[in-house]
């Protein structure tokens, strides 16, 4: 429990500006990115690093 906000909040304080995730993040992590400014980016949960870097900057990963 809670180890989601608390991972949000290390990507917030290291001034991380995307997440690109396989689901989306829970509630309470969401609640912390998007307060952050993080833009969440979903739909790798499949692909490589790459593969999913290539997809985001394809514009092919849904924005949540």
């Amino acid at each position: 429990h809670g180890a989601g906000p608390r991972t949000a909040q290390r990507l917030a304080e290291n001034k991380i500006d995307v997440l690109v995730t396989g689901n989306g993040p829970g509630g309470n992590a969401a609640s912390v990115l998007e307060k952050a400014g993080i833009a969440v980016y979903a739909g790798a949960g499949d692909m490589t690093v790459a593969g999913a870097y290539r997809a985001y900057k394809a514009g092919e990963l849904s924005r949540v």
